[in-house]
């Protein structure tokens, strides 16, 4: 396995994949690599990231000879990739394919199909006719809301349209589950609070489906998620909100820093394994802005991730969202991030050429430290206020 991880590492730094974090802590992902049998999509295939066709067409014909079968190939207009999906022969582990791939193909970036969990945590069943609300007077959001001043997009389950919460607003859907759409009720209320009623105002949402009835506990793989992406990078979404976390995976990492490089801004649930769970990604990533829960009383959620990577804290315990069943309780991670999202997207300085790192600034300059003075691995660098007047 140490040879394997070695080769694993070497076609990662061969790709220019490993670089320095100026804008956030470093974390050594690649050391967190693992096959994770019991988190894949498909325990039988490999999907494979090249930067060309000539170097697909390469590939394909070398794999082929060594007894893998190619499912399928696709280009990625948006994140300028091809994506290969093979069949893995018999008695070939995951770490082994990946070794063989990227042998054979030096600009080639190979993984295993990861599983990525939406992060929200369960609800109340029955919900008081005058439920508690606090979550925006917590972030100083008026109670008509604020005009989005950059495009907003989210990677989650499906959208139920029909919402009467989400009525008159233009929801632009594409589905990448690969099966029946599932997880309507979390996509529904990531949905409802970013463009909800008293939420953003006078922007389109982009809502990419990820989440299918075939996959187990309201999972995606990591294919669904670089198809997403490219869709919302293709569709120039500036801003896009990812409520699901996941172990590290390499494929994940190439397509969030085109992505990233491309301009878009990415903001992400740090997970809900507990806090002495390793890092879950794509939050873990220095490119992503990872955000955690906190409840009214500005105490963590207890099923939080924390590490050095953790940006901000934002409602996520016991939030309550309309949209969902007549109207719900929910705590979760993935409740938190659309917080953060609808902060950035309404602050009116937001612009096209802004970059993680000018995003990141700007809420820390409005952030109230709650936790160990200045940043730490609880909360980032506290709960952001919104500063400027809402048209």
């Amino acid at each position: 396995m140490h040879v394997l991880h070695a080769l694993f590492l070497a076609g990662l730094i061969g790709t220019g994949l490993i670089a320095c974090q100026m804008s956030a802590p470093s974390i050594n992902h690649e050391s967190l690599f693992s096959e994770d049998q019991d988190v894949l999509a498909d325990d039988s295939n490999i999907i494979v990231l090249v930067a060309s066709q000539p170097a697909a067409n390469m590939l394909i014909i070398n794999a082929t000879r060594r007894g893998y079968q190619l499912n399928e190939e696709i280009k990625l207009s948006g994140l300028d990739l091809i994506l290969l999906d093979f069949e893995r022969p018999e008695g070939v582990s995951g770490p082994l394919a990946i070794s063989d791939m990227q042998s054979m193909e030096r600009s080639a970036t190979a993984g295993v199909d990861h599983l990525f969990y939406l992060q929200e945590q369960g609800s109340e069943a029955r919900v008081p006719a005058n439920p508690r609300v606090y979550a925006d007077d917590l972030l100083d959001w008026p109670s008509n809301g604020c005009a989005a001043n950059l495009s907003v997009g989210i990677i989650d389950g499906d959208v139920e349209t029909t919402s009467t919460r989400l009525a008159g607003i233009e929801i632009v859907k594409m589905d990448f589950s690969g099966g029946s759409p599932a997880a309507t009720d979390h996509g529904t209320a990531i949905a409802d609070l970013l463009v909800g009623p008293g939420k953003l105002r006078n922007t389109k949402l982009y809502a990419a489906t990820v989440v299918s009835e075939d996959m187990p506990q309201t999972g995606a793989g990591v294919r669904e998620l670089i198809l997403a992406l490219d869709w919302m990078q293709a569709s120039d979404v500036k801003l896009v909100n990812i409520s699901l976390a996941g172990p590290y995976n390499a494929l994940l990492d190439r397509a969030i820093r085109r992505a990233t490089r491309g301009g878009m801004i990415i903001v992400a649930a740090v997970g809900n394994d507990g806090p002495e769970a390793e890092p879950r990604y794509p939050a873990a990533f220095g490119d992503v802005i990872a955000v955690t829960a906190v409840d009214r009383s500005l105490e963590v959620y207890s099923r939080a991730v924390r590490g050095e990577h953790i940006d901000f804290a934002a409602p996520g315990v016991d939030v309550f969202v309309s949209s969902v069943d007549q109207g719900k309780y929910l705590s979760g991670t993935s409740v938190a991030a659309p917080f953060i999202t609808a902060l950035i997207a309404s602050n009116p300085v937001s612009s096209q050429r802004d970059r993680v790192g000018d995003i990141r600034k700007r809420i820390s300059d409005s952030a109230i430290d709650i936790g160990p003075e200045g940043r730490d691995p609880i909360f980032g660098t506290g709960l952001p206020k919104r500063t400027w007047n809402c048209e």
